[in-house]
């Protein structure tokens, strides 16, 4: 028998019939044998954090696994709604003097200037993360979920970005950071584990980070799926 069929389970048309479709990849027919049935894998084991230790991985994997994996996640960063900070009072009548520029709706910036940009959402807490980047976390964010947010661009102050940043899961409340700061160009969101517990039943982890004078504009929005989120076998978080 062929070998990628060596370990695969041979089991009767009636035992086979009784298998949940979504078990199998499908049954094949084999002479003397009967059906030859191939149960789906899990691919996950796969991953190269799974079968390699840190020590090993390539400058390649570890890029890869910084930018677009379980916790890294590219996202549009809504600039446009950032400016709403900026806009002049709507009573007031900005006036423009000699070598003055008009302030309009978005500050000082044309409203078409301002384009999405992407940046890199990070569950830096996470055991691969931190193996992978070796990021400096500051003490104060032990036991905390801590994400980071790289490639913000604009000017924000941490006490506005901790009263404009959730973290959510589906049919739950949203909580608020206890911290946020800034490490050189990355801003670093610090949640309790008390206040959100997460496990890998739940669904639709979002970080949120809303911006404006009532808090009302998303700047950005990053989704996470604890099924994924599994390092040797354990949710990492």
């Amino acid at each position: 028998m062929n070998t990628l069929f060596a370990n695969s389970p041979v089991m009767s048309p009636h035992t086979c019939a009784k298998l949940p479709r979504r078990a199998l990849i499908g049954c094949l027919p084999i002479a003397s044998v009967g059906l030859l049935c191939l149960p789906k894998r899990n691919w996950a084991s796969t991953h190269f954090w799974d079968v390699k230790p840190p020590t090993q991985w390539s400058a390649d994997e570890i890029a890869a696994l910084s930018a677009n994996s379980p916790w890294a996640k590219q996202v549009t960063a809504q600039y446009r709604a950032a400016m709403e900070d900026l806009r002049p009072d709507p009573n007031g009548q900005p006036r423009q003097g000699r070598g003055e520029a008009t302030v309009g709706e978005c500050g000082l910036v044309a409203c078409g200037d301002i384009m999405p940009g992407t940046v890199t959402v990070i569950w830096e807490s996470a055991p691969p993360m931190i193996a992978a980047l070796h990021s400096a976390i500051p003490a104060e964010y032990n036991g905390r979920y801590v994400i980071s947010v790289r490639g913000l661009e604009g000017s924000y102050s941490p006490d506005r970005l901790k009263a404009g940043a959730e973290l959510s899961a589906k049919g739950r409340p949203p909580i608020q950071p206890g911290l946020v700061s800034q490490r050189n160009s990355t801003w670093i969101f610090g949640f309790s584990k008390d206040l959100l517990p997460l496990t890998i039943a739940d669904k639709d982890i979002q970080f949120t980070v809303k911006v404006g004078a009532s808090f009302t504009a998303t700047l950005l929005r990053a989704t996470f799926n604890p099924k994924e989120m599994t390092y040797r076998g354990t949710l990492a978080l």
